[in-house]
């Protein structure tokens, strides 16, 4: 069975939650599954020794994923590798639907994907300086659905010991060149401690304040509180509401009419308009 990719396009575009499984391990993929995970990553990449590498893509083959084939994204390995060609066979053979792209810098490594699989969707990683530097050639790319913050790796690659204000540039122009492109608002990386809870709190209300739209995770515990964490609160939809009903109540028109000391033009309206389609897509 082969993915709709339109379908899963729109999947992507709506996830908050993006759940990592080793490829290696395919006891575990009707787990992910199984899940509230938005969607499931099986993963070519860190999560599989070398040596275990082609099992891993054997596993993808064999896989019977029925309907579900519209929530998994496989991470590949990057295209500088020799299991990129392999994990993009693979992909073709298992039928499906969207690629993670790690160490994605520019429209190069976007279209040696294209030249083999088509109109396959794609979740770009930005996991460098390089990459940053470039995120808005590959955010514009056509393949591309969204982009995702490798910031563990690009820590890594410019000497950055750990989380925090040094990483605030790079966030923010991954939402910005993000939204210059019109795809959806990127997604945050892993919080790797994932038995700490007030962690991952702390991060997803971090990613939320630069306007990250959803989060990777690398265990189950953690779909919870990323699903809920990057949905409309209550107070969010409540505003909204008591906003679209006092335009309402003045004939769509707005620039003139307060509520609660707040006035109400034309970006508090979309915002509260966009507050709910949000939550119309994620329930």
């Amino acid at each position: 069975m082969s993915a709709d990719r339109t379908k899963i396009s729109q999947a992507i575009g709506r996830a908050r939650s993006f759940l990592f499984v080793p490829g290696d391990r395919p006891e575990r993929f009707s787990k992910a599954l199984a899940t509230a995970a938005d969607m499931v990553v099986i993963d070519f990449e860190d999560a599989v020794a070398p040596s275990k590498k082609g099992d891993a893509r054997e596993a993808l083959k064999s896989f019977e994923a029925g309907a579900g084939i519209e929530r998994i994204v496989v991470r590949i390995n990057a295209t500088t590798t020799s299991d990129f060609e392999n994990d993009l066979n693979a992909c073709i053979a298992a039928g499906v639907g969207a690629v993670m792209l790690p160490k994605a810098e520019g429209h190069e490594d976007v279209g040696r994907i294209a030249s083999r699989l088509g109109k396959i969707r794609v979740i770009a990683l930005v996991e460098s300086a390089l990459g940053l530097e470039r995120c808005g050639e590959t955010a514009r790319q056509p393949l591309v659905d969204r982009i995702a913050f490798g910031s563990i790796d690009y820590r890594l690659d410019l000497g950055i010991p750990e989380d925090g204000p040094a990483l605030a540039t790079a966030r923010s122009q991954i939402v910005l060149q993000s939204r210059l492109a019109s795809i959806a608002a990127p997604i945050e990386g892993v919080t790797a401690a994932y038995n700490d809870g007030e962690l991952l709190l702390t991060d997803i209300a971090v990613a939320r304040s630069f306007g990250f739209g959803g989060k990777l995770a690398i265990h189950p515990c953690q779909i919870e509180a990323i699903n809920y964490g990057f949905a409309p609160s209550e107070a969010e939809v409540a505003w909204a509401k008591r906003i679209l009903t006092a335009a309402e109540e003045t004939g769509g028109e707005v620039g003139a009419v307060s509520l609660n000391g707040e006035m109400i033009d034309r970006p508090v309206l979309l915002r509260a308009e966009r507050i709910l389609e949000r939550t119309e897509e994620v329930r």
